[in-house]
């Protein structure tokens, strides 16, 4: 009884896995917001790029020992 039940338990999911990937009639949204990704991604990595070279260097070694001396 325990296998029958396990069996249906198991076979119940599978059908709700497969119905989650039947509703890719959406295709024209998909691809409109790829663009829109990509786009925020170049803007976002031209900002950190941007960032990174705002930040001074330093002139000395960091010593995290120095106030322990």
């Amino acid at each position: 009884m325990r296998i029958l039940i396990t069996a249906i338990a198991i076979a119940l999911m599978t059908v709700s896995a497969h119905a989650q990937g039947m509703g890719r009639g959406h295709k024209h949204q998909q691809d409109t917001q790829k663009t829109q990704d990509q786009t925020k991604l170049k803007a976002d990595d031209q900002a950190y790029k941007e960032a990174l070279k705002r930040i001074p260097v330093p002139n000395e070694k960091p010593d995290p020992w120095k106030s322990m001396r």
